[in-house]
């Protein structure tokens, strides 16, 4: 058993797990020998009718412990990979500088006016795109399938004692100095993101206060504004009421006198229209009396009185035109008096107007400078409360991309939930056999693994030929599993890795160890009574280690 240091404390987990329609106990004799006849199954026997292949001599079958650090970091137990293979890519963005941003907002915050020029200057500072970045973790395994699998796997791990001295504990090639620095490395990214988040809230926090503060200081200086000229605009309408009255009297006066004017040659030209009219209605009246009068003439054969009749109609017809005559341009002149009469009047109201304007003139001007000051400090605060918006909300854009980095951590180990406090390696077991054919070797691994109960289908495949042991044990994990296939790149690309596991395995070789060799065949013994083996195989494996 490998001994990192005293304080260190190995965890190993179990290799064989009763499946959910097995009720019978397996013992670890019967699990040692279903792995042994496993192996001997996987063996070369050498033959062949086309090609002659060599025997393969079983060099060893031992059992190992395939090292994982779990490290306790926060509320999360990270997992590494003792033997250094995994690695994990963290990415994440670089913002801009949180820190230069915070300290030109609390410079800028002293004044308005500086207040006012750092929310222009920073409106677009969080708006550029940031910059990719990743962190690389070696060792660290954050596959969540894995992580998810570990996670029920972990719970059913035991303290190593002297009992699990039968179990070849593979020394982690990755070391907890190694760890410890990519964990320092981990710490001072976090660090970095909650310090500024941390900051970013506060800068939103700050921003809020400041631009209330300034909001009423603007709402404060524009009632100042409406109450300084509120003082001059009502002096200034006492002096200047009293001569606006005077002017309206003067030309109320001007307009009542130029009215009366009118109206008197209106009068006068109305009484002459009236007097046309009644001529004209006269004129009309005698002129159908004289046609009357001709006719009657007529009626009586009476022609030379006809013609007297039909010659007074007939100057009284004249008399008539010209009377019409004269009643049109008595009501042209009408006509045109009204509109010298309008005219007078609206050049006096006009008059009247460009002289109060005047006299207001300074009244006018007061009350332009109060609303362009006023709207000078309108457009200030519109403008502060948007471009405040527009940063905050950048701002907290930003916050909740780090954290979204910041949950991206969580999810790089297991949640916390054992009273791990202590950094801690665990073993996960696998078997282990290796095969030689003169100086060549090779592994065969075998994982983690579920056990069947001996049913109506085993009894099947048997009597069709197969070997029913191999029905006894089934992977019980696919992610964890696949741990094996880096014990089988290292056993051939790692000469020194190859030879600490070959020295590590012979020395609890269940072949050569005494006890070993008991329990296989107690084991054996065991398959073949459960019907897992036949009597003759039973009998040839056990011919094997005797």
């Amino acid at each position: 058993m490998s001994v990192t240091g005293s304080a260190l404390k190995e965890f190993i987990l179990p290799f064989a797990v009763l499946s959910e329609n097995r009720k019978e106990p397996f013992t670890a004799d019967a699990e040692a020998a279903a792995i042994f006849a496993l192996a001997e199954e996987e063996r070369a026997k050498g033959g062949g009718i086309i090609a002659s292949r060599p025997e393969e001599k079983t060099v060893f079958v031992a059992k190992i412990g395939y090292p994982l650090w779990l490290f306790p970091w926060q509320e999360t137990t990270l997992i590494f990979d003792g033997l250094n293979r995994a690695k994990c890519t963290l990415p994440y963005a670089v913002i801009p500088a949180v820190d230069v941003f915070m300290e030109n907002l609390k410079r800028g915050a002293k004044a308005r006016e500086t207040y006012l020029a750092f929310i222009s200057d920073h409106i677009n500072y969080f708006q550029a795109p940031a910059t990719e970045k990743s962190l690389q973790i070696n060792g660290l395994i954050s596959d969540p399938e894995f992580l998810k699998e570990f996670d029920v796997y972990r719970r059913e791990a035991v303290e190593a004692t002297e009992r699990h001295s039968n179990v070849a504990l593979l020394s982690p090639l990755l070391d907890e100095s190694s760890i410890a620095a990519a964990l320092d490395e981990l710490k001072a990214l976090y660090s970095s993101f909650k310090a500024s988040r941390d900051k970013l809230y506060w800068c939103m926090k700050f921003l809020d206060k400041a631009t209330r503060h300034y909001v009423k200081l603007l709402h404060g200086k524009a009632k100042a504004i409406r109450d300084e000229f509120g003082v001059k605009i009502r002096a200034q309408e006492e002096l200047i009421e009293p001569k606006i009255a005077r002017l309206k009297e003067d030309y109320d006066h001007k307009i009542i006198e130029a009215t009366k004017n009118f109206e008197k040659q209106e009068h006068s030209l109305q009484k002459e229209k009236v007097k046309l009219e009644k001529s004209r209605e006269n004129a009309l009246a005698k002129i159908e009396h004289y046609r009357l009068e001709a006719k009657t003439r007529a009626e009586k054969d009476d022609y030379v009185g006809e013609q007297k009749w039909k010659e007074k109609a007939n100057e009284m017809k004249q008399e008539l035109s010209e009377i019409e005559e004269q009643l049109k341009q008595a009501e042209k002149a009408l006509r045109d008096l009204e509109e010298r009469k309008s005219l007078e009047i609206f050049n006096l109201r006009h008059e009247s107007d460009a002289k109060i304007k005047e006299a207001r003139q300074a009244l006018l001007e007061l009350e332009s400078s109060r609303e362009a000051q006023l709207l000078l400090l309108k457009q200030e605060l519109e403008t502060l409360e948007q471009q405040t918006k527009l940063i905050t909300d950048q701002v907290g854009r930003t916050a909740k991309l780090i954290e979204t980095f910041m949950d991206n951590f969580s999810k790089l180990g297991l949640k916390q939930e054992l009273p791990l406090k202590d950094a801690a390696l665990f073993y996960v077991p696998f078997y282990v056999a290796c095969y030689q054919v003169e100086s060549a070797k090779r592994y065969s691994f075998f994982p983690p693994s579920e056990v069947n109960a001996f049913g109506f289908s085993t009894k099947i495949k048997g009597a069709l030929g197969k070997m029913k042991i191999k029905q006894l044990l089934v992977p019980r994990f696919e992610v964890v599993t696949s741990l094996m296939d880096t014990l089988q790149v290292l056993a051939y690309q790692n000469a020194v890795f190859e030879t600490e596991m070959r020295e590590l395995c012979e020395t609890v070789n269940m072949l050569k160890l005494d006890d070993a060799r008991e329990g296989l065949k107690r084991g054996l013994e065991c398959l073949q009574r459960e019907g897992w083996l036949s009597e003759k195989e039973q009998q040839a494996l056990t011919q094997k280690i005797t």
